[in-house]
């Protein structure tokens, strides 16, 4: 009874919030975690961000964790939701700072610069590394969102991971040299994802 009364109180709570922040006469905006599937974790900081005055823009840092890897796994997707309940429309924007694959670790010129740091004459673009995760390993990683534009007034907009590895490849010598330093990874690191993203999002509104 009282773990019962603790989750009535906790949607009730939920529900309060919620109509406290569509009310509001400030640029509302809620993301949250809307589907993660399997060995696909998410670690997002809490992002319940209220516009004050003439703010415009809000980003925040999202983590991608994939435990493991191997051929003919099951497609996984992690889709990450932002809404919005301002009276002005919105774009949203990503890039990528680093990745790790395995033993493989890319920082981008972007995330150099996140960092404070000089970019290196080695360091990919967030435009080359999505290619490079896209096209250069026998499974692909890829990132999207629905359209880029959050409409105003209860506007959503989804920006997706995805990690497909089929069982066949058609590079049988890649899946092979890959699912094997995937296991031995996996052997070696029990503990540690085989799989780290971590994006930066951006959701700027639309003042024209």
């Amino acid at each position: 009874m009282i773990k019962k009364r603790k989750k009535v109180k906790l949607k009730i709570s939920r529900i309060i919030f919620l109509i406290v922040l569509i009310a509001s006469n400030t640029f509302a905006w809620f993301i949250y975690a809307s589907k993660v599937d399997s060995d696909v974790s998410v670690h997002i900081r809490a992002w319940n961000i209220v516009f004050e005055g003439g703010d415009t823009q809000l980003s925040n840092t999202i983590n991608f964790d994939v435990d493991s890897v191997y051929p003919g796994m099951t497609d996984y997707s992690s889709d990450i939701t932002a809404y919005n309940y301002s009276e002005m429309s919105a774009s949203m924007s990503f890039y990528l700072l680093e990745a790790r694959i395995l033993d493989d670790t890319y920082v981008t010129v972007e995330g150099r610069r996140e960092n404070g740091d000089t970019p290196l004459v080695t360091d990919l673009t967030s435009a080359q590394l999505i290619s490079k995760l896209a096209n250069d390993y026998p499974f692909t990683i890829t990132f999207s969102t629905s359209s880029g534009i959050i409409d105003e007034e209860d506007g959503e907009e989804t920006f997706t991971l995805s990690v497909v590895w089929p069982y066949e490849s058609n590079n049988d010598e890649l899946d092979t040299q890959w699912g094997i330093a995937a296991n031995t990874y996996k052997e070696s690191n029990p503990s540690s994802s085989s799989i780290a993203i971590k994006v930066k999002v951006t959701i700027i509104q639309n003042l024209s």
